[in-house]
């Protein structure tokens, strides 16, 4: 990925938000000799709303912050801890170099949002704010945006399918290979938190089940043109990798439905039950639900096909059904007098493979915990 670097008097847009560069700091972690930059930001549509834009290049991480004095860390786990320099200044900035402090970093549950907690000599200082995508930032003109009957296995090789993810992501904008790179180092744990935030997907509807359980439906935005041009098989598994991207791999079970007329794709997570699948009225349509919901619910997926609602049932009964009914056995099943039968699962299938590699290659870009978050004081 491209290094990220921004200058003083500079404006710069960031989550929809124009601002002015006011400072920059950059420091050095301490522990591992990588650095980051910190942004003082002030906006220009309200003169005393300032903001810390951080960018972690070695890392691939970024971030928009405020000093948050009232910031609490309840509901939030330490992600990282460490202390730091200032090895650079420009600018208006309350930190001069060779200046340092210790930090931790706290996440909420949805890895989304975070506080950072710095000591300096001359006290405390709290930030809250949240993590940033690429393409969320950057300059004026450029491409920035707000906050996108079973068988057994999908077939085809592995290669063949990135080879057509890859083909129709060039086809589809360069908006979709930046999300599709920038995903791999900086994704989402939540096929749900994914989906809510990537400007690819656009919700639909909810369904309520029972238990107060639900279901999420988005739609995919290019996903007419996606099936004109692809094959449904294609068109489908290119959104399902979009989806392994966003979340690095993480999950458990993955295959493609491989009946002629059927080519849904379902992923189970260790939490979600999802499905990528081709709507009665021709649109590609993904939904997801907390696997609570596929155990208690016997609802069809959103303007499914027969073909795709059978899928979706036999899937989650071969590979979810028999754990869950540990987890949830004061819960009433959907599945009591179900016999419409399993799917062959094919465990080296390429979709799962994929994500496999994805899930390898996010783990070797964080095993270091990288910089700080710092407000810069």
């Amino acid at each position: 990925m491209a290094i990220r670097e921004f200058y003083i008097n500079e404006t710069i847009m960031a989550d929809g938000d124009y601002y002015n560069i006011l400072g920059k700091i950059t420091y050095q972690n301490k522990a591992d000799g990588k650095t980051w930059d910190e942004y003082r930001l002030r906006s220009t549509a309200f003169a005393n709303e300032e903001r810390w834009l951080s960018v972690d290049n070695a890392y691939n991480e970024f971030s928009l912050s405020k000093i948050n004095p009232f910031a609490s860390t309840m509901g939030y786990h330490v992600v990282d801890s460490g202390s730091a320099r200032a090895v650079a200044v420009s600018g208006d900035v309350d930190v001069d170099v060779g200046d340092e402090f210790t930090f931790e970093e706290y996440e909420d549950r949805e890895e989304e949002k975070i506080i950072s907690i710095e000591h300096w000599d001359d006290g405390d200082e709290y930030s809250s704010g949240y993590y940033l995508d690429p393409w969320e930032f950057g300059r004026e003109g450029e491409n920035v945006r707000s906050g996108g009957g079973g068988g057994s296995g999908s077939g085809g090789s592995i290669g063949s399918k990135i080879v057509s993810y890859l083909i129709v992501a060039m086809i589809f904008g360069g908006a979709f290979l930046s999300e599709f790179s920038s995903s791999l180092f900086f994704g989402h744990k939540k096929i749900s938190s994914y989906l809510k935030k990537s400007s690819f997907y656009e919700y639909t509807t909810s369904i309520t089940g029972e238990e107060k359980q639900k279901a999420d439906v988005y739609e995919y935005l290019s996903g007419s043109s996606l099936l004109q041009n692809y094959s449904e098989e294609e068109a489908l598994m290119s959104v399902a990798m979009n989806i392994i991207d966003g979340v690095e791999g993480n999950s458990d079970s993955i295959q493609q439905n491989n009946e002629k007329d059927d080519k849904t794709v379902a992923i189970l997570t260790k939490k979600e039950y999802c499905i990528v699948y081709r709507s009665e009225d021709d649109k590609i349509l993904v939904q997801v639900s907390p696997r609570k919901y596929a155990y208690t619910t016997d609802k069809e997926p959103y303007r499914s096909r027969r073909r795709t609602r059978r899928y979706y049932r036999r899937f989650y009964y071969s590979r979810g059904y028999s754990s869950d009914s540990g987890s949830y056995s004061r819960s009433r099943s959907s599945y009591d007098g179900y016999s419409d039968g399993t799917i062959d699962y094919d465990a080296g299938n390429g979709l799962n493979s994929y994500s496999d590699s994805v899930r390898q290659s996010s783990i070797s870009s964080r095993d270091s915990d990288g910089g700080g978050l710092s407000s810069g004081k």
